[in-house]
């Protein structure tokens, strides 16, 4: 299979700011819908979201999650969000590079 046909699965839970004051299943449901997402399940604590990150990001997943006015948490959870997202920019970024690796797995050529 080229690489460029390999998907890029991601799985992530996306936690509410507090649960009893939104509509989990209305965000469920529009994320579900969306083209690169697989499944969208609610746990009872987080909204786990899979999905293929060559098709979607987390960024539009959130963006998405906010319009059905589902706030998502602070905190850690924020921070956690996006070291997420800083590694899905970094791993897209790698995929569309040609050639064997980073440069620092090609040793200095000789003079």
């Amino acid at each position: 299979m080229p690489p460029e046909a390999m998907q890029m699965l991601k799985r992530h839970g996306l936690r509410p700011a507090a649960s009893g004051s939104c509509n989990v299943d209305e965000a469920r449901g529009r994320v579900a819908r969306l083209q690169g997402v697989i499944s969208s399940n609610w746990n009872g604590i987080d909204l786990v979201v899979e999905y293929d990150l060559r098709q979607i990001t987390l960024n539009r997943i959130e963006d998405v999650v906010a319009g059905a006015s589902l706030v998502l948490k602070g905190g850690w959870h924020r921070l956690q969000r996006d070291w997420w997202k800083f590694t899905e920019t970094n791993e897209l970024s790698n995929a569309t590079r040609s050639g064997d690796g980073a440069c620092c797995n090609r040793p200095p050529a000789r003079r």
